[in-house]
């Protein structure tokens, strides 16, 4: 009788570890189009070279900007499909500080960074 209910409970655990174990729910994927839109974007955003990203009151060139945006991208691959979902919840603000991204263009003020983003997506 002990050994049949160490089989129940070693079968339970086992089930129970299995079920915790198992995905949620399929990850998101990018579909190449959308892919070569973010590309195409961040690509873009490297040739404006004047422009100054501010990120959590720091100013950046726009080589080190595209940088961490590309870094950002790698991490947040499996929840977004869209470059438009990229552009809003991963490159225009900090997953950190929760403040959105600024940028300068020259002779001008700062600026929120999505919209100019979104801009230059399309």
């Amino acid at each position: 009788m002990f050994r049949s209910l160490v089989v129940v409970i070693v079968s339970a655990a086992v089930m129970t570890a299995a079920f915790l174990a198992a995905p949620t729910g399929a990850a998101a994927e990018m579909s190449a189009a959308e892919a070569a839109r973010v590309e195409r974007f961040l690509e873009d955003l490297s040739a404006q070279s004047a422009l100054v990203f501010i990120r959590n009151g720091r100013e950046y060139d726009v080589e080190r900007a595209v940088n961490h945006l590309r870094r950002k991208l790698r991490g947040a691959k499996d929840k977004i499909t869209t470059a438009e979902e990229f552009v809003d919840q991963v490159a225009s603000g900090s997953s950190a500080s929760g403040k959105p991204y600024l940028i300068r263009k020259p002779g001008g003020d700062n600026e929120p960074a999505q919209p100019f983003f979104r801009e230059l997506l399309q």
